[in-house]
């Protein structure tokens, strides 16, 4: 067909077709004149419309869309008669896929039509699959004409201008914003500063920006890194704050880190703490960072592995950061270009592995990071470290936030089953292998939902990395204990690989498997006796020279170089982390192999005492499973006598706790060993706080049988209970925590319900949930499986939502009147567009965090919510949307920008609390806007520090009990128009007014 006739085609269409579908929508205004004779086709799509079409009638619009386009030029037919009903078919599929698409108005309106055409097309890839070139191409042309009139439609809305506006505001905000952060960080162009930089974040981009995905292709090392924008896994922190329960705290990184300058990330081994690091180095050099963390866009970022800087004498100063982490342009920056970037502001200093240096150099790591912050204040610093290694608040005194990565939910297991076969298939060009790693895939993901011991085992990405491959390489045959998973997974690394790829070995090497285990238990061992994480490969070739005698069947000692190298190359256990140095792809290995050889020198006893040390923890556990029975008994009784021996109640409690935890690894055991090792556990429960619940579910499935029923606990060793039942999970312990869920105290009850994302989310409701008295809880949503679960309750009083989870099917399942109060906390990296909230009519209270993220706030007007609380509203929103609701009566507003006040009088509001920032002379007259007022709470920050603050109009507020308080003022002014009997006013801040505050009678301002 003529490309011409197409288009005469579609213009043909565009007449034609009007009527068709005008009889579906309804004309609103003039519109934008994107087309001649506009068509509303809002019904096409689901964007907060109330009538969604049947696929039915998606496609008898789509036939006569098609019809009028042939019949428009009947002498010459576009495309023949037995395709008619073919293209109907993938018209009506792609028109269709406008309800899939996350999009709201002013989003596709600047898409454009034809990449708003291009986007419907790819989410129906196959539509065009059986069309012939000539129904495809007048495809493409009815696709495009549908598309301009949609976008018409956009625009003739009755919302969207005033959104498209909020957008804008929204926009030009965030833009002004970020460009103030970043005007002190950009270098003088052209300047030696501007050039090293440029080189410098391409080569952190090159350097972090790909992850090794543990058993993917690890014999090829070039296919075993895959783009960390692909493979990293955004995980959950729990922020410490005290008396808080963690999992009320559980927030996505970009969540937890917005707004913070310091922090302190703690993570067990293989919890990811590196990986977010190199995800923080590789965001900063990209400038791609989320909204939430956009503060951070034009940061420098320096990634210093502590377990590097150690090996040198002293830690770095700012010009030797480059050089102390082994980056190879060190010696071309420019001279103090460090200290300039880190003054500035500029600078980002990510910090690796406190727990990876000996705890005698721990307090001088400390004193060299109060130098650094005492010396750039305006520099973000990011330190981690394994949950042991310090104490909580190790960096309090230097405003540094506490934060726990925690265990991966079945959620994040799930997607990181995904991803890890995602990265196999990339590998794969054979229909059968690929269809194979599918139903792996599938087989894994059932295994990992039935067996808890497994899925246990799972819930960091290490072990999860590690299981995918075992699964994958033993054919779905998965030894179930942690022991067996590292020998099954030094058997796949060190011999089949090579061997099932047919990869010979040198010639004159014969490196069993034995053989090469036995010489990497030696580097581990060597690594942990010495503190050390890594090695320079001449120690490493020295210890192997020094075992070769001893196998003369692998090699003589004068080829130690070249086994080395073997191993390095091939073992798929050793790296080279920077020019002449070695260590083990993961700490995990180390501990394993090290561990074998301590049990091997008959070191029981130096294993035994180094339970003082943290670096140990996981090595005395898995020699444990390494030991033979007597070796066993022996060194668990010695960890218990020199519990027992010390005076000190938490070194006390150290060696008995790490003793109940490698019973998980003893197979047998001398039963009088474990009664003492059990007796000791029990001296340990119940836990009192939240840090000993973690600590003690680290021993696993044998503290359930110590732990007490609630009846015998305090409300706090109750909730702490709760904490450890949580953090152990499984069948078992769903049971014990049942036993919790009728207890008087609302704290212990509530720590149930928080439990959820740790179970399975149908068990758990079905187990827990149900039953358990909700009236005076809160019910928090983290989880896409748990909004599948609420249509097993009845009334929900009270419900938070993480993250995205409000949308029309949550809402459906909740309506009319199960919830009477919901919170929702959206991420403030991704902006959301709520649902129609009307059909909630019982409820009564609502709060919304993080204003500033959603699209259309205007939907709130149809809420039948006594109480709303709206937090970091965006500057400019007019809050008018809100006189339509009748039942409100207290509104709570808070506002980073301005004081957010309505241009129309909300007269239904009798209570009033606001926090926002004064940006004039005086307070803005809010009885205009509230007249029916008889509460009013203000905190307003100055902008201008010390300027002076006129109060005379809150006297227009006739009624109200009014408390203010003021951030950072200056003089005060209009106090005796107020009458002192029913206004308070207060100050805050660095200034020291000259005036007096009213609150009954004169006195001074408190500060």
């Amino acid at each position: 067909m003529d490309p011409a006739s197409v288009g005469t085609t579609a213009r043909i269409a565009s007449s034609v077709a009007r009527p068709i579908i005008a009889r579906l929508f309804v004309r609103d205004g003039p519109g934008a004149g994107l087309v001649d004779q506009p068509v509303r086709v809002s019904r096409l799509v689901s964007w907060g419309e109330k009538r969604i079409l049947s696929q039915l009638d998606m496609w008898k619009i789509a036939r006569e869309l098609v019809r009028v386009a042939i019949e428009a030029n009947p002498h010459e037919p576009p495309i023949a008669s037995d395709e008619r009903e073919a293209l109907a078919d993938a018209l009506a599929a792609t028109l269709g896929a406008l309800g899939d698409l996350q999009m709201d108005d002013v989003q596709a309106v600047q898409l454009g039509h034809e990449k708003l055409a291009r986007k419907l097309k790819g989410e129906r890839p196959d539509a065009t699959r059986d069309l012939s070139a000539d129904a495809t191409a007048l495809y493409d042309s009815l696709v495009d004409l549908s598309c301009l009139h949609i976008l018409h439609f956009f625009t003739q809305r009755s919302t969207f201008v005033a959104h498209a506006l909020v957008a804008q505001t929204r926009m030009l905000d965030e833009a002004v914003r970020v460009l103030d952060a970043l005007v002190d960080r950009i270098p003088r162009p052209g300047s030696p500063d501007e050039e090293f930089e440029t080189r410098y974040l391409a080569h952190v981009e090159r350097k972090y920006g790909k992850l090794n995905i543990f058993g993917v292709d690890l014999s090829d090392p070039n296919r075993a890194r895959w783009p960390l924008d692909t493979a990293y896994l955004n995980l959950e922190l729990a922020s410490q704050r005290p008396g808080g329960s963690p999992s009320a705290n559980r927030q996505r990184v970009e969540e937890a880190l917005t707004d913070c300058s310091r922090a302190m990330l703690r993570g067990l081994a293989g919890s990811g703490k590196t990986t977010l690091l190199q995800w923080m180095a590789v965001s900063a050099a990209q400038g791609t960072f989320p909204e939430g963390l956009a503060a951070l866009r034009g940061r420098v970022p320096f990634m210093l592995p502590l377990r590097a800087l150690v090996q040198q004498p002293g830690l770095p100063r700012p010009e030797q950061f480059l050089g102390a982490a082994n980056n190879i342009l060190h010696g071309l920056q420019p001279e103090h270009w460090a200290d300039r970037v880190l003054a500035s502001g500029r600078g980002m200093v990510l910090i690796d592995g406190v727990d990876e240096v000996s705890e005698s150099e721990r307090p001088s790591v400390r004193r060299w990071l109060h130098d650094l912050v005492d010396l750039y204040p305006d520099t973000f610093f990011l330190v981690t470290s394994r949950p042991s290694a310090v104490d909580t608040q190790w960096l309090a005194e230097l405003d540094f936030a506490e934060f726990n990565l925690l265990p991966m939910t079945r959620h994040d297991v799930d997607r990181f089953v995904d991803r890890w076969h995602e990265a196999v298939l990339t590998t794969l060009d054979e229909t059968e292998e690929r269809q194979a790693v599918v139903r792996c895939r599938d087989a894994l993901s059932a295994t990992l939902r039935h067996k808890h011991d497994l899925y246990r085992l799972a819930t960091n990405p290490l072990m999860c990395a590690l299981i995918c491959a075992l699964h994958r390489d033993r054919l779905t045959h998965l030894p179930e204990r942690r022991m067996e998973l590292y020998a099954a997974a030094l058997t796949m690394l060190l011999v089949r690989r090579d061997k099932e790829r047919e990869i010979a070995t040198p010639q004159g090497l014969a490196p069993t498997e034995e053989a090469q285990v036995q010489l990497l238990q030696r580097i581990a061992y060597w690594l942990i006796r010495n503190g050390r994480s890594e090695a320079a490969q001449t120690t490493a070739v020295r210890i192997i020279r020094e075992k070769l005698p001893a196998m003369p069947h692998l090699a003589p000692p004068e080829r130690a170089q070249d086994v080395f190298d073997f191993l390095l190359l091939r073992s798929g256990l050793l790296r080279e982390p920077s020019m002449g140095m070695v260590d083990f792809i993961h700490r995990t290995f180390q501990d394993y192999l090290g561990a074998k050889a301590a049990v091997e020198a008959e070191d029981l006893d130096l294993l035994a005492e180094s339970g003082r040390d943290d670096q140990w923890d996981d090595v005395i556990r898995l020699a444990v499973g390494h030991a033979r029975d007597r070796e066993r008994a022996y060194l668990l009784r010695k960890l218990i006598e020199l519990g027992d021996l010390t005076t000190d109640p938490r070194l006390r409690r150290r060696y008995h706790l790490l003793a109940a935890a490698a019973l998980e690894h003893a197979t047998t055991l001398d039963p009088s060993v474990r009664a003492t090792v059990n007796l000791r556990a029990s001296a340990l429960i119940p836990p009192a706080t939240a840090a000993d619940a973690e600590e003690l579910a680290t021993a696993g499935d044998i503290v359930l049988d110590f732990l007490p029923g609630p009846e015998r606990l305090t409300p706090e060793q109750a909730r702490a209970t709760v904490m450890t039942i949580a953090r152990i999970g499984g069948e078992a312990a769903l049971d014990q925590l049942a036993q919790f869920k009728r207890v008087a105290a609302r704290a212990v009850r509530q720590e149930v319900a928080l439990s959820w994302p740790y179970f399975d989310a149908r068990a758990f409701t079905e187990e827990i949930l149900d039953g358990l008295p909700l009236d005076d809880l809160t019910l928090h949503l983290t989880d896409p499986e748990q909004v599948g679960c609420l249509d097993a309750l009845g009334r929900i009083p009270r419900l938070s939502l993480r993250g995205q989870l409000l949308s029309s099917a949550l809402v459906s399942a909740l309506a009319p009147d199960k919830v009477t109060s919901l919170s929702v906390a959206p991420s403030s990296a991704v902006s959301i567009t709520l649902p129609p909230l009307a059909p909630l009519t019982g409820l009564s209270r609502l709060t919304i965090e993080s204003c500033d993220v959603i699209t259309d706030l205007t939907v709130l007007g149809e809420t039948s919510a006594v109480e709303l609380s709206l937090h970091r509203l965006p500057d400019g929103v007019d809050l008018s949307f809100l006189a339509p609701a009748p039942n409100l009566r207290s509104l709570t507003l808070s506002s980073p920008h301005g004081v957010p006040l309505p241009s129309a009088a909300l007269s239904q509001v009798t209570s009033l609390q606001m926090e926002g920032v004064l940006t004039g002379p005086r307070v803005p007259d809010i009885a205009a806007v509230f007249p029916s007022l008889t509460s009013l709470t203000l905190r307003l920050t100055c902008q201008s520090y010390q300027a002076a603050v006129d109060l005379s109009p809150l006297g227009a507020v006739p009624r109200a009990q009014i408390d203010v308080t003021l951030v950072d003022s200056g003089k005060v002014h209009g106090l005796e128009t107020l009458p002192a009997e029913r206004v308070t006013v207060r100050h805050e801040g660095r200034g020291r007014p000259e005036g007096r505050i009213w609150g009954g009678r004169l006195r001074r301002f408190r500060t």
